[in-house]
């Protein structure tokens, strides 16, 4: 079974994050850098929109961006149980458009999704078309900062137990092309459900951006400025100071 096509298990298996602690976070962000201010925000690769019932709260407009019609639509149903409001995009990170000026971007869980450098390179240019002049764009991991580690077949795995169900997650990294710095990222879920087991699994051909590499081509595309990396969450721990890095996260502001 196809992970992406089961919102549901993928929502609990990624239940782990303080969505709260998180979205604190995004405006502390934007008090700081931003150079707008934000009422429409645009949550890239969105997936079963963990985020949605939180900003709708904090009076925030909601939308999501996701190539999978099931992720999508199940965030509609979760914002129309919520009594929420969002809109939804149906596309291709790597090109998009959107008639809807934004005013803060963000991008979750290394969800940026590329095969090539031109592909990032779209991808920035498709969204500083809809992000405006001043805005910020938050990226959580994506870029391989601990790429020593990358491909040594450890993974991550860790388990949830909710609503009466135990979803096991596993997260993998498979070097395919080292030149080309073409990885597999894989997940897989087991779900166990009234005593039988589900495996879901989701597999994904992605480039590698390195740090420096990911400036030069933010410098190419020239539609933003860097603003700074961070880790953790806390803008008070600059990423150039971590000796150990959790979740890392990258700003960009539209030029």
């Amino acid at each position: 079974m196809r992970l992406y096509e089961n919102p549901f298990y993928y929502d609990i298996g990624f239940s782990f994050r303080d969505i709260r602690k998180e979205v604190d976070f995004f405006e502390q962000c934007i008090d700081k850098f931003s150079k707008i201010k934000v009422k429409k925000v645009l949550d890239i690769g969105c997936g079963p929109s963990p985020y949605l019932i939180e900003m709708g709260k904090r009076g925030y407009s909601f939308t999501g961006l996701d190539k999978s019609r099931e992720m999508l639509e199940y965030s509609l149903k979760k914002a129309d149980k919520a009594g929420i409001k969002i809109k939804v995009i149906h596309a291709d990170m790597r090109n998009f458009e959107s008639m809807e000026k934004f005013d803060f971007a963000f991008c979750m869980l290394g969800s940026i999704h590329v095969e090539s450098s031109e592909d990032f390179l779209s991808h920035l240019t498709s969204l500083s078309n809809c992000l405006k002049m001043g805005g910020l764009y938050l990226i959580d991991a994506s870029i391989a900062f601990d790429w020593p580690q990358l491909g040594n077949g450890v993974g991550e795995k860790w388990a949830v137990l909710k609503e009466g169900l135990i979803v096991n997650v596993t997260c993998e990294e498979i070097v395919l092309n080292k030149v080309e710095q073409k990885i597999l990222e894989r997940i897989t879920v087991k779900v166990i459900e009234d005593g039988k087991t589900k495996v879901l699994q989701e597999e994904t051909i992605s480039k590698v951006i390195f740090p420096q590499e990911f400036l030069e081509l933010v410098n190419k595309n020239g539609k933003f400025e860097f603003v700074g990396w961070y880790n953790n969450f806390d803008l008070d721990q600059p990423l150039e100071r971590a000796t150990k890095i959790d979740r890392p996260i990258t700003l960009l502001r539209r030029k």
